[in-house]
């Protein structure tokens, strides 16, 4: 039977490849060449990156800020954006998606699920990434920068059932705020336990 009102909805980060601990490295990098704070604060500017995880690059970076008490110009958070985004390309490249990904969205596909693709990364970055990645196949849309209000337009469309798949609590915050479902991917195994649930 098709599922063709239903939708899921799926991070990139940590949901569809196993780049979460490469991403905060990259954010800590980017942050010490643009911002040339003293090597003491490094903790902090971590533990602002793993408790803002999953939102928009900017709102990670405001956070960071104010932790430390910097006053940034809008000239330097656009420099700390393109260092970050350089970062990732250098990296991303080489990280793989979990195992089960691809045969998952597969069968969705097949079933005849409406499947989209939302990141706090910058949109243009997000689709080229997918691109690369022969993944932007299986979504019909692509969304970056807001995942909340991507989440929210999509409620708007009237959907028996919409799931948001992520893998940060600011995922499941920002499913709970658009009033949708939140699945939490951690391992591969997650994504074979949603499989089945979808099969069901």
């Amino acid at each position: 039977m098709g599922e063709n009102n239903v939708a899921v909805v799926f991070d990139f980060d940590g949901t569809l490849i196993d780049s979460k601990e490469v991403k905060i490295e990259n954010y800590v990098r980017a942050f010490y060449d643009i911002f040339k704070v003293a090597p003491g604060y490094r903790e902090t500017v971590y533990e602002s990156c793993r408790y803002t995880a999953g939102a928009n690059r900017f709102v990670q970076l405001e956070d960071t800020l104010n932790r430390l008490g910097i006053d940034a110009t809008e000239e330097d958070k656009e420099r700390w954006s393109k260092r970050y985004s350089e970062l990732n390309r250098e990296s991303l490249s080489v990280i793989g998606e979990f195992p089960s990904v691809r045969g998952l969205l597969e069968k969705l596909k097949k079933r005849g699920f409406r499947v989209f693709a939302a990141s706090g990364i910058l949109e243009d970055e997000f689709k080229r990434e997918l691109k690369k990645r022969n993944l932007d196949i299986y979504f019909e849309e692509i969304k970056g920068g807001d995942k909340e209000g991507f989440l929210r337009a999509l409620k708007r469309r009237n959907f028996r059932r919409i799931i948001f798949v992520g893998d940060t609590k600011y995922d499941g915050r920002a499913a709970e705020k658009a009033g949708v479902e939140f699945f939490k991917i951690e391992t591969n195994d997650d994504i074979l336990r949603l499989s089945a649930i979808l099969s069901s």
